[in-house]
């Protein structure tokens, strides 16, 4: 669950498709490859070790990996940056008897099961004060811990269930009245357990912070900060370096006691706005606080009640967006928002907007001082109180967000995305694009104008190998009045669900999206034409054949069809093989003139199976443009001298012809005769004849007899001749 700074630390991911990593994606860098020294490891396909090393001078935080393989990317895994020494969880403290005894300071890397409790123990003297906090939420699992303090009776003497700003997990500081034995007790508050209800509990002397103060500092400059939470006297202010570009507009920062053991952090948003302290005191119209707009402040509510009055100036038909931040950075603050005229009239008020806090959005009428008011929604106050108000003038434009978090795509193949997005003010088209998408191309990129979402087509280039991986972001853009508008896509309510539903993914994540590029997909339809050749007749004009499909790898859908190649004046009715069919039929057209002849034809079959498109050509087939009739002789083998030879004669009819068809026999050998007068009857398709051969027929063979066959079709006289067939006279 966690990896130490300045050391190395092995890790390790439980999961599939593990085997023969080819990368590794941090959120906080350092050193990572896989462990050595370990027997097979990179070769199993369910787990893996990494090694990561880290700087000595990283800042405790949260931050993800993600590993690649030759068969795609994995999903995000939080992983915690710690100091304090790791322990595991024994599995066998389940009751008072048996705790798990501990030394200060620790981590314990835990697992809950149902209807149980862990128990750890501790021996404290007279004074002495712990910090106890469980991250379970905020590492992605879904156990919502509760902690408890109890003395060796068990009395309980701390309490602990979900803290503002940490989700569902739980922090408490306590201070023993006396020596002796303690006990913590960790649980989950419905009972629930296993199935990866783990968490990391983190005991010793170290502050409880929620956030620093200011939360906010600008990039490229050196910021001093404190430090906002629980036992947070002995923590002095610490230097903090913002770089000109972080890593999602973010920034780490680690506090300790001058003679602690162990770290506690909060998140520092890396800001391009003017930021702005709050002065007390200015919990009065009068005290207010100048505002400069546009900007951000940081505040606190220490005390219970209190609230806080800021002054500015606008100029009339401006508009204006006042926004608050808390629990999205750690804060437990629930954030309540007036605006008032300088004469004390209220123009508007918002509380949160779900996990968020509320923003005031409002066009000034009038040119003048106004007043924005700030307070806990539950008017309490204390070192854990903080808050961010960011103003900005009100933009047209749009927000996106895009489902999921990492996709794998096959070689050549395509991943499909929807994104949507949300208008404010403007209703024209929205082109997206791929940051860090060189050789990934984009197809259906644009929400067109008065639509909210597309789901767009991201093809991988045939040169990105299986095992590529990269991270991606989707990025719209738009022309906006005089101004180039763009907007990155985020995505938490997949990163909610990946984490448990942890309302506050961190936000260096959101909108990153992970990219892996497996093995080529698998073929899953084939083609055939069941007749082989096609055979379109003269005078008839129609001709219909039988695509056949050989569906494959769970594939079941419809397949489109299409005919290409086709000269003008011949047209094709083709309709797709539908879901759960193998076959379809096709049907060919052309005038009554069309010329003898063989000409090749393509059929192309489209299909997508998992988001991935297919296309099968069948190319060279033959069309022949032949008489309607057509016939076939067949001779039952050579025949000696004076005996009897039997000889089948068939026809294929085209164009519903039913009529009589005369038979006539050409280049027989000499002394060979056939009856006279023979046809195939109205309404049949073939007839058994007999030839006779004299005593002094001519031995040897003919290469070359025919069949001369002659009918009506459509009421027009068709004379044809059967292909040639083989005849061998025998002496007696």
């Amino acid at each position: 669950m966690a990896v130490a700074p300045g050391k190395a630390t092995d890790i390790t991911l439980r999961g599939a498709a593990l085997a023969a990593p080819t990368g590794v994606w941090s959120s906080f860098g350092g050193q990572i490859e896989v462990a050595p020294g370990i027997e097979g490891n990179g070769t199993k396909p369910d787990q893996v070790t990494y090694r990561v090393t880290l700087p000595a001078d990283i800042a405790p935080q949260v931050g993800a990996i993600r590993v690649a393989t030759g068969q795609g990317i994995s999903s995000l895994r939080l992983v915690m940056i710690d100091d304090l020494p790791t322990v595991t969880d024994n599995g066998q403290n389940k009751s008072v008897e048996t705790a798990q005894e501990l030394t200060l300071p620790v981590a314990v890397d835990g697992a809950s099961e149902a209807e149980s409790f862990d128990f750890y123990k501790l021996n404290a003297h007279a004074g002495q004060r712990i910090s106890i906090e469980v991250f379970a939420r905020r590492l992605g699992f879904p156990l919502d811990p509760v902690v408890r303090v109890l003395n060796s009776s068990g009395k309980e003497l701390a309490y602990s269930d979900d803290e503002g700003g940490s989700g569902a997990d739980c922090r408490l500081t306590h201070q023993f009245d006396a020596d002796g034995a303690y006990l913590i007790e960790v649980r989950d508050i419905r009972y629930q357990g296993g199935g990866g209800h783990r968490y990391r509990m983190r005991v010793g002397d170290f502050p409880l912070v929620t956030t620093p103060v200011p939360l906010a500092a600008r990039q490229g400059t050196t910021a001093l900060v404190s430090a906002a939470g629980q036992a947070i006297e002995r923590a002095p202010r610490v230097a903090v370096n913002v770089p000109s570009v972080p890593p999602g507009g973010q920034v780490a920062v680690g506090f300790r006691y001058p003679d602690g053991a162990g770290s506690s952090f909060g998140t520092l948003v890396a800001s391009q706005a003017s930021e702005q302290i709050e002065f007390e005191p200015n919990d009065a119209a009068e005290q207010s606080s100048i505002l400069s707009l546009p900007g951000a402040i940081s505040g606190r509510f220490l005390a219970a009640k209190d609230r806080d009055f800021y002054q500015f100036d606008v100029a009339a038909g401006q508009r204006w967006v006042f926004a608050g931040r808390t629990r999205q950075l750690g804060s437990p603050t629930d954030l309540y928002l007036r605006l008032y005229k300088a004469d004390g009239a209220l123009l508007a008020e918002v509380d949160d907007n779900g996990a968020d806090e509320g923003q005031i959005n409002h066009t000034f009428a009038e040119a003048g001082t106004y007043r924005l008011m700030v307070e806990d929604l539950h008017h309490r106050g204390g070192a854990d109180q903080s808050y961010r108000i960011e103003a900005t003038p009100y933009q047209p434009g749009f927000s996106l967000s895009v489902e999921g978090d990492k996709f794998d795509v096959p070689q050549g193949g395509v991943l499909v995305a929807k994104v949507t997005a949300t208008r404010f003010d403007y209703n024209g088209p929205i082109t997206l694009s791929l940051e860090n998408g060189d050789g990934i191309a984009l197809a259906n990129n644009v929400i067109p104008e008065g639509k909210n979402e597309v789901v767009i087509q991201a093809t991988a280039g045939a040169g990105l190998e299986p095992g590529h991986w990269r991270t991606v972001a989707v990025v719209g853009h738009a022309k906006i009045g005089e101004k180039d508008f763009s907007a990155r896509a985020e995505n938490t309510a997949a990163l909610k669900g990946l984490f448990s539903g942890f309302p506050y993914p961190p936000e260096p994540l959101v909108g990153s999206l992970g990219i892996g590029v497996g093995p080529v997909f698998p073929d899953f339809f084939k083609l055939s034409v069941a007749e082989g050749a096609i055979r379109l007749p003269q005078l008839v004009g129609t001709a219909t054949f039988t695509v056949k499909a050989e569906k494959l790898n769970g594939f079941n859908d419809a397949i489109a069809l299409s005919i290409e190649g086709l000269p003008p004046e011949i047209t094709a009715d083709v309709k797709p093989i539908e879901k759960d069919k193998a076959e379809q039929q096709i049907t060919l057209k052309g005038p009554a003139t069309l010329v003898e002849g063989e000409m090749r034809i393509r059929l192309v079959g489209t299909a997508a199976h998992q988001n991935q498109p297919k296309r099968v050509v069948l190319d060279q087939i033959p069309l022949r443009v032949s008489p309607p009739l057509v016939v076939t002789v067949e001779l039952s083998g050579a025949v000696k001298a004076g005996d009897k030879l039997k000889a089948k004669v068939r026809a294929v009819r085209d164009g519903g012809a039913a009529e009589a068809i005369a038979l006539e026999w050409k280049n027989l050998p000499l002394g060979v005769t056939a009856p006279t007068g023979a046809t195939i009857p109205a309404g049949q398709n073939e007839v058994d004849l007999e030839l006779a051969t004299a005593a002094n027929s001519m031995v040897g063979a003919v290469e070359n007899v025919l069949v001369v066959a002659s009918t009506k079709v459509q009421g027009r006289d068709i004379v044809v001749e059967s292909s040639p067939a083989k005849l061998e006279v025998t002496m007696p």
